[in-house]
């Protein structure tokens, strides 16, 4: 990940009893407190911010985790000891197919790459459900050229029902021949 070899913050965030609320990490703790402070609603009870700097991001990341584990936040929830939490996982699921939770992946980033350049599809999980997959970049142009394949079929189908006209008959023709030659040069 390309904030691997920055500076980054752990900081811890309390209220005004000394109860720790929060366990974080950022290469920007201010601009992190910004983000915080607009989203969460337990920020209003965030009274005194330590904040203690590593040479690098993973370094943060692993003191992140075990301070969450040993620290156990009010507010954290990956890590945290007390919280039974089914659907953060980083699995191989029946399809194939890597999941991983997203309060997970943050740490994992640049592995998560790597496997996707591998041929691996990553998918993030939010709450236990697919929301995002990560791919090589010869898997999406893949992705893109079936996609484009499948619009110039759909137009197809609209010029056999009588839409359009006979330039536009032509494009689309000229169009879908040219899928066609491309798929065949790199099946050769």
């Amino acid at each position: 990940m390309w904030l691997d070899g920055h500076r980054t913050a752990l900081y811890r965030l309390y209220d005004d009893t000394g109860l720790l609320l929060y366990i974080g990490i950022s290469h920007q703790p201010e601009v992190r407190f910004e983000q915080h402070a607009k989203s969460k609603v337990w920020w209003a009870q965030v009274a005194r911010r330590t904040v203690e700097w590593f040479d690098d991001r993973p370094s943060a990341a692993q003191a992140e985790a075990e301070a969450i584990r040993a620290e156990d936040p009010e507010h954290n929830g990956t890590y945290s000891p007390r919280r039974s939490r089914k659907s953060i996982r980083h699995v191989v699921a029946a399809d194939g197919v890597e999941e991983i939770s997203m309060t997970l992946a943050r740490s994992k980033l640049t592995s998560l790459v790597r496997t996707a350049e591998a041929g691996t599809p990553v998918v993030f999980l939010n709450h236990g459900r697919r929301e995002a997959v990560l791919v090589s970049p010869d898997r999406y142009r893949e992705i893109m050229e079936d996609r484009r394949t499948v619009e110039v079929l759909r137009r197809l189908s609209t010029l056999r029902e009588g839409e359009g006209g006979t330039e536009e008959s032509a494009r689309v023709i000229r169009e879908a021949l040219d899928i066609v030659k491309q798929r065949l040069r790199k099946a050769s």
